[in-house]
C-alpha cells in the first residue's frame, strides 16, 4: 500500500492487532464494563496536521488514463506521505485519534502536571515532521504540503452507539483551540493555540506573536524536551495483555494477544465494509480505489452552556437516530468528530456492498431523513445541516500499517464539507446529486451562490425539500427531448415498427374497429436510449398532427397509489400547468360538458386536487362502492375523450407505475381507442412484475421489443454527433465499439473521459478540396451553406419541394453541432475533427466511474456465492461454458449449490443463454411466462438433430443443463474482472488457458489448423506445445459451440434470383458450367449437409478468450501468437474492427519491446523475448488487408511493402532497380518451367505463402493506379508471386496465383493469354479434389472469372459463373468474403444483408445500385428520398466515408440527378464533393459506374455552358475531352462501360455540332451493345438516336414530371420495355427542342474519332 517501513508489523501479528489497527489506543485500552453512552474526563495535549495538496492530488489521478494505475498510485502516494507523518507521531509516544479526510488528529494523555513537558515533545515532533515532510513533490506535479495546531488542556472522551455500531468522540475546549490554531497556520508552519502557549514552558519555545490574536507561531525549541516517550508508552495499556513487544514497536496494541470479548468490542467501530476483508484475510489495499460515491456530511450545532454528559447524551441520541436513517438508505456511517463547535458526522453511500444504482435518491432522502429527526426529536441542538454531493472520490484505507483508517478523499468531500458549513439549517446538495437521483425537479429548490474556502466553480447548488414544497398535479414532464439537427441513430427498425402501428390504429380509428396492436412496450437496460427513442415518438406523433400525452416516472412514484392515473388524467384533462385548485375546476368544467357526468365531477376531488362539491349520491357512498364508482367514472372520461381525439400516450420509465394505476391502463387498453407507448428496464426480480403489467405484456396486442445495442458503424456515427466532429480516428472507433458494447450511454461517458483525459483532441480542419474548374463551371453565385435548423414540422412545400429534399437539411451542413461533450459554438460554421492525443494508449483506459459505479451496483445485489461464480465467469470472458466454470471454480462449490447460484444470476439479468438468438420483437401469449429468464436455447443431447431455436428451462430438477452462458452485460464482467487481486488473476487464467488450449485451432470442418497458414512452424512447435501437466483436460471442444447458429440465409419469402436455369451445351464454357454444377450437385449429395463451419465460434469462444488467458498468465509469445491467430480469424470472417484491434494489441506489444519495456502488465520484466521477423510481417500484412477492405488502398500499400521486407522479398521503389527486378523474375520463371524446385521445408513454406499474400494485393493496387510506373510495378508484383508459388511446390498455390495472373492479364489488356490461362484453369478446377481447400479455390477460380467476363463484356457468361461462385460460396461458408456479398449479390439479397447484418457498406451499395435503376432504367426499385436519406446519414458513417468508391458512385449519382434535373446549385454541392473522391477513389471496378455517372455529369455541364454562352465554353469543352481520354487510360481494359463511354462522347459532339460524328459514335456503340449482350444500354442508346436524328423531344420539364411517377419495382415488371422509355432520361440539345449550331464555335473533336467517321465512311 506505499507505507513506510514496519509494514509488515501487522502480517504476522494476531487478528485482533489488525482490527486494533483501525481504532486509536484511547478506544482500544477503554474500560469494556462501563455502560453505553458514557462520557470520561482526561487532560491531554492535541496536534491536528492538515495536508493541502490531497485533493488536487486525487483530481490528478482520477483523470489518470492508465487502467488500474490512479488508485494504485495514489494510494502509494498518500500512504507515503501520511505514514512517514504518522511514524513521527507514533515515535513521540502519540495516539491517532483518526484521520479525517487529509487531516490527522493526534493525542498525548497525560496527567495536568505533564502537560508542559509533552507540550514541549508535541513541539519537538512537530518540528521535525516539518523538517521532514514540510513540502513532497509528486509524480504528477502536485505539491503536498503540511500545518500544524497545537492545544491542551482538559478533554472528554465520549463513548456512544448501540450493540452493532459504536463510535467514539473527543470533546472539549481544547478540541475548538487545536481546529482554529491550525487555522491560522499557513504550510509549513506550526500554530500554538492560547491555551497551549500558557501552559507550555515558554523559556524553551520560539515563537512568532500573530497580530491580533492570543496564539502563536513556532519557531523552534530551544532544549530537547525531558519528557520520557519510554516510560509513558510501558504505561499504556498495562491491563490487557501484549505479546513480546520488541524496541522497533512503535505501537503496543499492535502487539495484542487474542481477547474474544476485546475484539467483540473493537469491531463495533469499524465499518462493515473493512471487517469483511479483515475477516477474509484480504490485504486492505484491496479496498483502495477510485469509486463513484454520495459524500453526507451532518453537522449539529449546539445551543450552548450543555455539560459534557449533556452532551455526550445529545451526540448519543444523534448517532443512534443517524444511524438508523443511513442504515435504512444503504448507506454507513464512516466516522463522527467535533467540528466548529459542534458535532459532525460523515456518511458514506456506495461503498463495497452498498452500491445501488439510486444512491442519489437514497442519500438525499436520508439526510432529509436525519434533518428532520434531529429537529424534531432532539431539542439541545441549535441548528443541524447536511451537505450532500455525488462524483468520484478515493476511498480507501489511509495511514501507518499500525495505524489506520478506512476513509475518502477527493474534492466532492470537501465540497460537501463546506456546503454543511455554508448552508446552515437546510439539506443542501450539488447539482450532480440532483441529476443522479433522478427525483422531480419541484423536490429542489436552487440556493444563492456563496463564496467557499477551496472551492471553485461549485456549480448550481440545490436546497432538498423533499415533496414537502408544493403540492402539483400532472408534473412529469419527459427528461429527454428531440434535440434539433441531431438524428435518432441506429433505431430505424423500432421506429418502423411504432409507424406501423400508428398507421393501422387511425386507419382502424377511421373503419371503426380495433383489429390493431395497441400497446408497444421498448425494453432494454439503462443507457439503451429509451428515452430518446420515446422523444423520437413524440416527435414523429405531432408531426403527424396526432395529440401525444407524454410523461416519465420516477422511483418514488411506484409507492404513490394511483400516481400515473392521475398525472395521466391531469394531462388528458389540461389542467397540470393550472396553479390552484379553483383555476383546475373552470378548466375541468370547460372540458366536461356532458350534464350526466357533470354530477359526479366531486369524484375527482382526491385525484386531481380540486373541491368540487359532494353529490348526495357520492357521500352515502361506502368507501369501497366509492372506490369502485370512482374507477369507472375515470375509464368513463377517459374512452369520451379517446373518442374524441386520436390520442397517443407515450410513457417512460414504465416499470414504476403503480399497482391501481396498472389495473387502470389495463381497462382502458382493453375498452378504449387507444395507442400506447411505453419503456422500461428489463424485469430480473425473481418475485416477478405486479400481474397488471403482465397481462399487458402477454395481451395478443402487445408488441415487445427487445432494444439490441447498436451496430459498430452506428457508435461511430453517435461519437462524431457527440463530439460534433465530421470523422474519429479508427482508433477511437475501435475503442469504443470494444468498450461501449453498443450501449450509447457508454459511448457517451467513454467519449468524456477520453476527451476529459486528453486522449483525443478536437480541431478545426480544412473544408474539402474543391474542383478547381468549379468557378468556370457555376459562374452565377453557389449555394453558401450554413449550419442552420431543419425546417419545421408540418411545413408546406410545394410538389417540386417536396419531391427532392431543400438546402435546409442536414446534409448541406458541414458538420453537426455538439450535443453533448463541450461546447463547441464558435466552430459553428467550420469543419472539426477528432484527433488522437499524444501518447495515447487506449488499451490503458479504465472503466469510467460512472458507468464503474452502475456495475457495483448491480454486484452489490448479489449474494457472495453468486458472487464468486460471477468473478470466475468474468475471469473466461464474455461467453461461459458450464463445464469450463465449474472446473475452475472452488472445490467447495457444489453442483446443488451451483445450480442455484446460476438460476438466481439468470433471473438477476446477469447471465443468460450464449446460444439465445437475437430476438427483435416479441407477441407473449397468455400462457408464456413474461420475462421468463430460465429460457435456454443450447442444444441438448436429445435434439441434435432438431434445427429449429427451440427454448427449453436452464435448470430441470435441480439439474443444470444450459451449456454455454454469456454475460448480459458486458460491463459487469470488466468490473468484476477488476475485483481479483493480481496473483489470483494469474492464476485461474493459468486453468483457463490449460482448458482451452487443445481446441485452439480452426473448426475440423474447414480441414486447416491454422488461420495464418505455417504460424507454428515460422516461429517453433516448441512455443505453443501443449505441456505434458495439461492433458488431463478431456472435455471436447464441441461443447463450446453447441446450440450456436451460424446460419446466415435469405429469408423465405425473398425472391429467390439465383436460380440457375438448365443449360444446353452448344461451347467449351457451357461444358464447363455443366461439370460445375455436377460437382456442386455431387457435394451436397456425399458431404454431411449438417456439417457447419465453426470458425465464428472458434474465435468468439476459444482464440479471443485465449489471448486473454495468456496475457493474464504473463506468457507474452503464447498471447502475440494468439493475437495473431485471432487477428486472422476476424479478417477471415469480414470482421475488420475486430481484426484492426488485435493488431493494435500486438503493435503496442512490439513498441513496448523495442523500448525495452515489458510487453504487457502482467509480463515478467526479467525474461527476455524476441518476436521473429515472420509474425512481424503478419502483423503488416494482416493490417494492409483490412485497410485495403475498407478502401484505403494508399495505407494498405505501405503495409504490405514493410512485410515483404520481413519476408526477405522487397519491391524496388525505383523505376531502373524495378525494370532490372522484373527482368530478373522472368528468368526464374522461365527456370521453373524445365526445372521444378526442391520441397521448401515448413518454415520455408509458410514465408512464401505470407509472400505469395501480400504479392496478390500488391499487383492489383498497381493496376487500379494505371500509370506506368505503377503498371510495371504490378507486373513485377504479379511476376513475383508466380515465382513465390513455384518455390512453394504445392498445386493450390500455384493455381492461386495463376487465377491472379488471369486477372492481371485481363487488367493489362492481354486478351490472348487471359483465354489460355482460362482454358488452362477451366481443366484444373474440375479435377481439384471434394474437400474444403478445393472449394475455396473453387470458389475463388470463379469469381474471378465472373469479373473478368463482366470487365470483358460478356455480360452473359459474367451472370452465369457469378450465379455459380454465389451457390459455392455457400458450401465453403465464406459468406462476405471480399465484400462480395455486399457487392454482387442481386438487389433483394443485398437489400436484406444489409437490413440483418446492418453492414452499412452493404446498404451503401445497395443505394449505389438504386440510384442506377432511378436514372438508367425508368423505374424505381427504391424512391428517390429514401435514397437520398440514406446518403445524408451516411456523412457521419467513418465506414462508408473510408470507401471511396462507394462514395465516388453516390456523390456522382446525386450529382447527375440534379444535373439533368438543371437544379444547378445542389449539383454544384454534389459535384464538389465527387470531385474530392474522385481523386482518392482507386481505379478498381467498383469505382468505375461513378466514374461513368461523373463523366456524364461533365457533358451536361458542357451543356450548361453551351445554353448560357459561357465564355469559357473552349475551355470546358477541352476539360470534358480531357476526363474522355483519362477514363480511356484508367479503364481501358474494363470494356463493358464502353458503349455508355462512347454514347456520351457521341453526346458531347452532337452539342458541339459535329451531328455525323456522333452518329458513327453511336453505332459503333450499338454494335459493342449487342456483342455483348447490353440491352439497357441498347435501348437507351437507339431512344436517344430517335430523339437527335428522329421525331421524339423531351425537355428537361418532361423528364422532371415523369420523375414524379415513376414506376416502382412491382409496377415495371408487368409493363413493356417501350413504356418505360417516356419515363428514362433522353440526352437533349441546347434549345431543348432543336439541336443549335454551334459550328461557329470551332469546337474541334479528337483527331482518333474523325478517324472513325473516315473508316465509317
Amino acid at each position: 500500500m506505499g507505507w513506510i517501513k514496519g509494514e509488515g508489523e501487522i502480517e504476522d501479528s494476531y487478528k485482533i492487532s489488525k482490527i486494533a489497527a483501525h481504532v486509536p489506543d484511547l478506544v482500544v485500552y477503554s474500560t469494556l464494563t462501563n455502560d453505553i453512552p458514557y462520557a470520561e474526563n482526561f487532560h491531554g495535549v492535541l496536534l491536528f496536521a492538515d495536508v493541502s495538496g490531497f485533493t488536487n492530488l486525487t483530481e490528478k489521478f482520477s483523470l489518470s488514463s492508465k487502467k488500474g494505475y490512479g488508485a494504485d498510485e495514489l494510494t502509494r502516494t498518500l500512504n507515503s506521505y501520511i505514514g512517514e507523518i504518522v511514524s513521527h507521531i507514533l515515535d513521540a509516544g502519540g495516539d491517532i485519534l483518526n484521520y479525517a479526510g487529509d487531516a490527522i488528529l493526534a493525542l498525548w494523555t497525560v496527567e495536568r502536571v505533564q502537560l508542559s513537558e509533552v507540550i514541549s515533545l508535541v513541539v519537538k515532533c512537530s518540528l521535525n515532521i516539518q523538517d521532514q515532510c514540510g513540502v513532497r513533490e509528486t509524480e504528477v506535479g502536485c505539491q503536498l504540503k503540511v500545518k500544524i495546531g497545537i492545544s491542551a488542556g482538559k478533554l472528554s472522551k465520549v463513548i456512544v452507539g448501540d450493540e452493532i455500531s459504536q463510535y467514539f468522540v473527543v470533546i472539549g475546549r481544547a478540541v475548538d483551540e487545536v481546529r482554529l490554531a491550525e487555522g491560522l497556520a499557513v504550510a509549513s508552519t506550526i500554530i500554538l493555540s492560547p491555551n497551549a502557549w500558557e501552559l507550555c514552558e515558554r523559556d524553551n519555545i520560539a515563537i512568532d506573536p500573530i497580530e491580533n490574536e492570543r496564539a502563536v507561531k513556532v519557531r523552534y525549541i530551544k532544549r530537547e524536551p525531558s519528557f520520557s516517550v519510554e516510560k509513558y508508552q510501558d504505561s499504556i495499556g498495562t491491563s490487557v495483555e501484549h505479546e513480546k513487544v520488541t524496541r522497533d514497536c512503535v505501537r503496543r496494541a499492535s502487539r495484542l494477544m487474542p481477547n474474544a470479548e476485546l475484539e467483540k468490542t473493537l469491531r463495533k467501530y469499524i465499518m462493515k465494509t473493512v471487517l469483511q476483508k479483515i475477516d477474509d484475510d484480504q490485504p486492505l489495499e484491496y479496498l483502495s480505489e477510485m469509486r463513484p460515491a454520495t459524500i453526507v456530511f451532518v453537522n449539529m450545532q449546539f445551543k450552548g452552556g450543555e455539560s459534557d454528559q449533556e452532551q455526550c447524551m445529545t451526540i448519543h441520541q444523534a448517532a443512534i437516530g443517524i444511524g438508523q436513517q443511513i442504515v435504512k438508505h444503504h448507506g454507513r456511517v464512516n466516522k463522527v468528530f467535533m467540528f466548529d463547535k459542534g458535532c459532525t458526522f460523515l456518511c458514506l453511500f456506495g461503498l463495497p456492498g452498498d452500491k445501488r444504482e439510486d444512491e442519489s435518491a437514497h442519500a438525499l432522502q436520508a439526510a432529509y431523513g436525519v434533518h428532520d429527526l434531529c429537529q424534531k426529536e432532539i431539542r439541545s441542538l441549535k441548528t443541524v445541516s447536511v451537505g450532500v454531493t455525488t462524483g468520484p472520490v478515493f476511498c480507501g484505507v489511509v495511514g501507518h500499517p499500525v495505524r489506520h483508517e478506512y476513509t475518502v478523499i477527493g474534492r466532492k468531500v470537501n465540497l460537501a464539507a463546506r456546503l454543511m458549513m455554508h448552508y446552515p439549517g437546510v439539506v443542501s446538495c450539488d447539482s450532480e446529486t440532483c441529476y443522479y437521483s433522478k427525483l422531480p425537479a419541484f423536490y429542489f429548490n436552487e440556493l444563492p451562490k456563496k463564496a467557499m474556502k477551496g472551492v471553485k466553480n461549485p456549480g448550481v447548488l440545490y436546497q432538498f425539500m423533499a415533496n414537502k414544497q408544493q403540492i402539483t398535479v400532472g408534473k412529469a414532464p419527459m427528461s429527454v427531448e428531440r434535440e434539433e439537427g441531431y438524428p435518432l441513430l441506429g433505431r430505424e427498425k423500432e421506429i418502423e415498427v411504432y409507424s406501423s402501428m400508428l398507421k393501422g390504429f387511425l386507419e382502424a380509428r377511421a373503419a371503426g374497429h380495433k383489429n390493431y396492436n395497441n400497446v408497444l412496450i421498448y425494453e432494454g437496460p439503462i443507457g439503451y436510449g429509451k428515452s430518446r427513442l420515446l422523444a423520437e415518438v413524440v416527435y414523429r406523433t405531432a408531426k403527424e398532427g396526432v395529440r401525444v400525452i407524454s410523461f416519465e416516472l420516477a422511483k418514488t412514484d411506484i409507492k404513490q397509489s394511483n400516481y400515473a392515473l392521475q398525472t395521466l388524467l391531469a394531462i388528458v384533462m389540461s389542467v397540470q400547468n393550472c396553479k390552484s385548485y379553483a383555476e383546475r375546476e373552470r378548466v375541468l368544467l370547460s372540458k366536461i360538458l356532458d350534464p350526466k357526468m357533470r354530477q359526479n365531477l366531486c369524484l375527482l376531488n382526491d385525484i386531481l386536487l380540486v373541491k368540487f362539491p359532494v353529490s348526495k349520491d357520492v357521500s352515502l357512498m361506502d368507501s369501497q362502492t366509492k372506490n369502485k364508482k370512482m374507477r369507472n367514472y375515470f375509464l368513463e372520461l377517459f374512452c369520451k375523450f379517446a373518442e374524441d381525439e386520436p390520442c397517443v400516450y407515450v410513457l417512460d420509465q414504465a416499470h414504476f407505475v403503480d399497482r391501481s394505476s396498472l389495473t387502470f391502463l389495463l381497462e382502458a387498453c382493453e375498452k378504449a381507442s387507444v395507442l400506447v407507448c411505453m419503456a422500461l428496464l428489463p424485469h430480473t426480480s425473481q418475485s416477478g412484475p405486479f400481474s397488471e403489467l403482465s397481462r399487458i405484456i402477454k395481451d395478443p396486442r402487445t408488441l415487445y421489443l427487445n432494444l439490441p445495442g447498436l451496430e459498430p458503424p452506428v457508435i461511430a456515427q453517435l461519437a462524431c454527433q457527440i463530439l460534433g466532429v465530421v470523422r474519429i480516428p479508427s482508433e477511437v472507433e475501435l475503442f469504443l465499439v470494444e468498450r461501449s458494447h453498443g450501449v450509447p450511454y457508454y459511448c457517451e461517458e467513454l467519449l468524456k473521459s477520453l476527451y476529459l483525459g486528453n486522449l483525443i483532441v478536437i480541431e478545426e480542419v480544412e473544408g474539402e478540396d474543391e474542383a478547381k474548374d468549379v468557378d468556370i463551371l457555376f459562374p452565377e453565385p453557389t449555394l453558401v451553406v450554413h449550419c442552420s435548423k431543419p425546417s419545421q414540422v408540418g411545413q408546406e412545400e410545394d410538389a417540386r419541394a417536396g419531391a427532392f429534399p431543400s438546402q435546409s437539411t442536414p446534409l448541406f451542413a458541414s458538420m453537426l453541432k455538439s450535443r453533448k461533450i463541450t461546447a463547441l459554438d464558435h466552430f459553428v460554421d467550420r469543419a472539426l475533427v477528432c484527433f488522437v492525443g499524444e501518447a495515447a494508449k487506449f488499451h490503458e483506459v479504465p472503466i469510467p466511474l460512472t458507468l464503474k459505479g452502475m456495475a457495483l451496483a448491480h454486484l452489490d445485489h448479489l449474494q457472495p456465492a453468486d458472487q464468486m461464480v460471477v468473478k470466475c465467469a468474468a475471469i473466461i470472458g464474455q461467453t461461459i461454458t458450464t463445464q469450463m466454470l465449474i472446473n475452475i471454480l472452488p472445490e467447495s462449490e457444489n453442483p446443488d449449490k451451483l445450480n442455484l447460484s446460476l438460476t438466481s444470476l439468470f433471473k438477476s439479468g446477469t447471465f443468460e443463454c450464449g446460444s439465445k438468438p437475437k430476438q427483435f420483437t416479441q407477441q407473449l401469449t397468455k400462457e408464456s411466462e413474461c420475462w421468463d429468464a430460465l429460457n435456454c436455447y443450447c442444444v441438448q443431447d436429445s435434439q441434435e438433430d432438431v434445427r429449429e431455436e427451440v427454448s427449453g428451462k436452464a435448470s430441470v430438477d435441480g439439474a443444470w443443463r444450459c451449456r454455454v452462458m454469456r454475460f448480459c452485460t458486458a460491463l459487469v464482467k470488466e468490473t468484476a474482472y477488476e475485483l481479483w487481486l493480481k496473483e489470483q488473476k494469474r492464476e485461474i487464467h493459468q486453468k483457463c488457458a490449460s482448458y482451452l488450449l487443445k481446441q485452439a485451432h480452426r473448426c475440423r470442418d474447414c480441414g486447416i489448423a491454422e488461420f495464418i497458414f505455417g504460424h507454428k512452424a515460422a516461429i517453433g512447435y516448441n512455443l505453443i506445445e501443449i505441456h505434458p501437466s495439461l492433458l488431463n483436460i478431456q472435455e471436447s471442444g464441441e461443447a463450446l459451440f453447441l446450440g450456436q447458429s451460424t446460419t446466415l440465409g435469405l429469408p423465405k419469402e425473398t425472391i429467390q434470383l439465383n436460380q440457375v436455369s438448365p443449360l444446353h451445351p452448344n461451347s467449351e464454357e457451357d461444358e464447363f458450367l455443366l461439370k460445375l454444377d455436377s460437382m456442386v450437385n455431387e457435394y451436397n449429395t456425399t458431404v454431411d449437409r449438417t456439417r457447419k463451419c465453426r470458425c465464428a465460434q472458434v474465435t468468439e469462444c476459444v482464440l479471443c478468450p485465449m489471448v486473454r488467458h495468456c496475457t493474464g498468465v504473463g506468457d507474452v509469445p503464447k498471447t502475440f501468437y494468439y493475437l495473431l491467430e485471432t487477428a486472422a480469424a476476424s479478417a477471415y470472417l469480414s470482421n475488420n474492427l475486430k481484426a484492426l484491434s488485435y493488431l493494435n494489441e500486438a503493435k503496442i506489444i512490439l513498441d513496448n519491446l523495442k523500448v525495452g519495456k515489458p510487453a504487457f502488465e502482467t509480463a515478467d520484466p526479467k525474461v527476455k523475448v524476441k518476436i521473429n521477423n515472420f509474425e512481424r510481417a503478419c502483423i503488416f500484412r494482416l493490417r494492409g488487408e483490412v485497410l485495403y477492405n475498407t478502401g484505403q488502398i494508399e495505407e494498405a500499400e505501405s503495409m504490405f511493402s514493410s512485410a515483404l521486407r520481413l519476408l526477405n522479398r522487397r519491391l524496388p521503389t525505383n523505376r531502373v532497380a524495378m525494370s532490372l527486378k522484373y527482368v530478373c523474375e522472368k528468368m526464374k520463371s522461365l527456370c521453373y518451367r524445365f526445372k521444378n524446385p526442391d520441397n521448401p521445408g515448413e518454415k520455408k513454406l509458410a514465408f512464401l505463402h505470407e509472400q505469395i499474400c501480400c504479392l496478390s494485393y500488391m499487383w492489383q493496387i498497381g493496376c487500379m493506379r494505371r500509370a506506368p510506373k505503377n503498371m510495371l510495378n504490378a507486373s513485377l508484383a504479379i511476376t513475383m508471386e508466380m515465382n513465390s508459388a513455384q518455390k512453394s511446390a504445392e498445386e493450390t498455390k500455384i493455381i492461386f496465383s495463376c487465377i491472379d495472373y488471369l486477372q492481371y492479364c485481363q487488367l493489362n489488356g492481354q486478351d490472348d493469354r487471359c483465354k489460355i490461362y482460362e482454358r488452362m484453369l477451366c481443366g484444373t478446377c474440375v479435377e481439384l479434389p471434394d474437400c474444403m481447400e478445393g472449394l475455396i479455390l473453387t470458389s475463388y477460380f470463379i469469381r474471378s472469372l465472373s469479373i473478368v467476363k463482366l470487365c470483358s463484356g460478356a455480360l452473359h457468361d459474367s451472370i452465369q459463373y457469378g450465379l455459380r461462385a454465389e451457390q459455392i460460396s455457400k458450401l465453403t461458408n465464406r459468406r462476405g468474403l471480399d465484400m462480395y456479398e455486399e457487392c454482387v449479390q442481386l438487389m433483394q439479397s443485398l437489400e436484406y444483408l444489409g437490413n440483418r447484418t446492418r453492414i452499412s457498406t452493404a446498404k451503401g451499395w445497395f443505394y449505389a445500385g438504386c440510384f442506377d435503376f432511378l436514372l438508367y432504367s425508368g423505374f424505381a426499385f427504391r424512391p428517390f428520398e429514401e435514397c437520398y436519406t440514406f446518403v445524408e446519414e451516411s456523412q457521419s458513417d467513418p465506414n462508408l466515408v473510408a470507401d471511396k468508391s462507394l462514395m465516388m458512385n453516390l456523390y456522382s449519382a446525386l450529382a447527375l440527378w440534379y444535373a439533368r434535373l438543371c437544379e444547378w446549385e445542389k449539383a454544384c454541392f454534389f459535384y464538389t464533393k465527387a470531385c474530392g473522391v474522385t481523386r482518392q477513389a482507386p481505379s478498381s471496378i467498383h469505382s468505375i459506374n461513378g466514374v461513368v455517372m461523373f463523366l456524364e455529369c461533365h457533358v451536361l455541364l458542357f451543356r450548361k455552358a453551351l445554353v448560357e454562352h459561357n465564355q469559357h465554353i473552349k475551355a470546358i469543352y477541352q476539360s470534358t475531352q480531357k476526363h474522355f481520354t483519362e477514363f480511356n487510360r484508367k479503364y481501358s481494359t474494363s470494356k463493358m462501360y464502353l458503349p455508355r463511354v462512347l454514347h456520351l462522347r457521341a453526346y458531347m459532339y452532337m452539342l458541339a455540332g459535329h451531328e455525323a460524328l456522333a452518329n458513327a459514335i453511336l453505332n459503333k456503340a450499338l454494335k459493342l451493345c449487342q456483342q455483348h449482350g447490353n440491352k439497357l444500354e441498347e435501348s437507351w442508346i437507339t431512344q436517344n438516336q430517335i430523339s437527335w436524328f428522329g421525331v421524339f423531344r423531351q425537355s428537361t420539364s418532361n423528364w422532371f414530371a415523369s420523375t414524379l411517377t415513376m414506376p416502382s419495382w412491382e409496377e415495371a415488371r408487368g409493363m413493356d420495355p417501350e413504356e418505360l422509355a417516356h419515363t428514362r432520361y433522353t440526352l437533349v440539345g441546347v434549345g431543348g427542342e432543336i439541336w443549335a449550331d454551334n459550328s461557329s464555335l470551332h469546337l474541334a473533336p479528337k483527331a482518333e474519332d474523325t478517324q472513325l467517321l473516315k473508316v465509317q465512311g
